[in-house]
């Protein structure tokens, strides 16, 4: 669990403990946002082109990717695969 997650985890215990003592609504609207929030999958980072995909475009000089729209469609292909 990252930082933001802890801290966001904590806010929401506080909120809950607030709202069932102090009986006020909006406690209450504040931690259902927050648990809401918190339900979602955390956030992967970007995984880019590595040197070994920059070495591979490179030495495909003179191959079917050697035109701008197959390398396109070879560097999107290999992005969409690691950002699953």
């Amino acid at each position: 669990m990252t930082d933001l997650r802890q801290a966001a985890q904590q806010a929401l215990e506080a909120l809950t403990d607030a709202a069932n003592v102090l009986s006020a609504p909006m406690f209450a609207d504040a931690a259902d946002a927050l648990r809401t929030a918190l339900e979602q999958p955390e956030e992967r980072l970007w995984q880019g082109m590595t040197e070994k995909d920059w070495e591979y475009v490179k030495d495909s000089k003179g191959t079917s990717l050697d035109t701008f729209d197959q390398g396109a469609a070879w560097a999107a292909d290999q992005l969409k695969e690691r950002n699953k």
